[in-house]
C-alpha cells in the first residue's frame, strides 16, 4: 500500500533542492569519522518550496562526534545558510542512534529518510533496526480515549453549561489524538503536528465522508451552541468509524479505548487468579484500585483473585458506565 504523501498545488522545488545537496555534498563529506548522511524532512517526502530547509543528519563515530563538541565543524550545524540555501544540520553519534528508543514522530521522519552516503551500509542497518517492527495497534487505545474524553465527556459538559468558547477549546484538543488513531489504524507512524492533517488525506483508509466531517470537526462555525453541537457530531462520526476499524483489525470485543481493561478482566475471568508479578507485567498495577477491578477482585498471597459472585452481581449503578460496559462485555464472552 502506498505511503501517505504530500499533495499540493504550489510549485514543487524538490529537484532544485536535491541538486543543491548534490553540488555541496563534498562539504558534508569533509567530517572526520563520518559513517553516513541522511536526508530527512519534507524534501525526503518529495516536496519543497521557497519556505523549505534541507534537513541533514550527519552520523559520526563516537570519538569524532565528541571531538566536534569542542572543535569547529567543516560546516555550521543547526539552522544555517550554505551556498545561499537554508539547511538544518544535525550531528549524531551513530552508536547512540542505534541504541536509543525513538519517539513516534522521530520514527515517522525516519521512515521517509533517504540515505545520501553510506559506504559500509551502517545507515541501512540503522533504518532496518528501527523500522522493522509494525506499528502497534494498541497505541490507538490512549489516542481514542484522549479524543473521547475531550469531545464527548468534556464536550457534553460545556454544551450543557452553554459556554461555546470553552466547549470549542476542548473539542480542539480532541482532533489531534483522533487523527493519530487514524494513522495507527492504517499501520502508519503518527506524523509531526505540522503534517498531521495534510497527510491524513492520502492514507489508504479513511472514514466515509472524511473531508466533509474533518472540515466540520475543525470549524467553530458561528461560535455558538449550535456550531458546538455540529462539531461534536462530526468528531463522533469520525471517532466511531476509526474505532470500528481498529476493533475489526484487533478483534476487540469492546471499544479500543477499553481494550486494556477488558483484556485484564477477561484473563481473571478465565483463570480465576493471576500472580501479582504477571499482573504488573501486563500493566495492571496502576489499575488495581480503580474500577471495575476494585469492586470484584481480592489480593492475597501474592495473587489477584476474581470474586466471581461479586463480579456477576455488579449492577450499572455500581460504577461509571464506561467501566460497566467492560464488565458486561466480559460477562457475555466468558459466562
Amino acid at each position: 500500500m502506498a505511503r501517505p504523501y504530500v499533495k499540493l498545488q504550489s510549485e514543487n522545488k524538490c529537484e532544485e533542492l536535491l541538486g543543491h545537496v548534490g553540488r555541496n555534498l563534498d562539504r558534508f563529506l569533509a567530517f572526520q569519522g563520518l559513517i553516513g548522511i541522511l536526508l530527512s524532512g519534507g524534501l525526503s517526502r518529495g516536496y519543497a518550496d521557497h519556505l523549505s530547509e534541507i534537513d541533514l543528519t550527519i552520523l559520526l563515530k563516537r570519538e569524532h562526534f565528541e571531538r566536534y563538541q569542542r572543535e569547529k565543524t567543516p560546516v555550521p550545524t543547526g539552522i544555517a545558510v550554505i551556498d545561499g540555501q537554508l539547511y538544518d544540520i544535525k550531528l549524531e553519534n551513530y552508536d547512540d542512534a542505534l541504541c536509543r528508543e525513538y519517539a513516534m514522530a522521530a520514527l515517522w521522519d525516519l521512515s521517509y529518510a533517504q540515505i545520501l552516503y553510506d559506504p559500509e551500509e551502517k545507515l541501512a542497518a540503522l533504518l532496518q533496526a528501527k523500522l522493522s517492527q509494525p506499528v502497534d495497534l494498541s497505541l490507538a487505545e490512549r489516542f481514542l480515549f484522549e479524543a473521547w474524553w475531550h469531545y464527548r465527556l468534556a464536550g457534553n459538559i460545556w454544551l450543557h453549561r452553554n459556554d461555546a468558547a470553552q466547549g470549542h477549546f476542548v473539542l480542539n484538543n480532541a482532533v489531534r489524538p483522533l487523527l493519530s488513531a487514524l494513522f495507527v489504524s492504517n499501520g502508519e507512524y503518527v506524523p509531526h503536528d505540522k503534517w498531521l492533517v495534510h497527510l491524513s488525506r492520502t492514507l489508504g483508509w479513511k472514514p466515509e465522508g472524511w473531508e466533509e466531517d474533518l472540515e466540520t470537526a475543525l470549524s467553530t462555525g458561528a461560535f455558538d451552541s449550535g456550531s458546538l453541537s455540529a462539531r461534536q457530531g462530526a468528531i463522533d462520526r469520525l471517532w466511531s468509524a476509526i474505532d470500528a476499524k481498529l476493533r475489526e483489525k484487533s478483534g476487540s470485543r469492546v471499544s479500543m479505548m477499553q481494550k486494556h481493561f477488558y483484556d485484564l478482566l477477561s484473563t481473571l475471568a478465565v483463570r480465576g487468579s493471576v500472580p501479582l508479578s504477571e499482573w504488573a507485567e501486563a500493566g495492571g498495577m496502576g489499575l488495581l484500585n480503580s474500577e471495575p477491578f476494585h469492586s470484584c477482585v481480592e489480593v492475597r498471597d501474592g495473587q489477584i483473585f476474581l470474586d466471581t459472585d461479586r463480579f456477576l452481581a455488579l449492577r450499572p449503578d455500581d460504577m461509571y458506565s464506561w467501566f460497566y460496559e467492560v464488565v458486561e462485555a466480559v460477562r457475555s464472552s466468558r459466562f
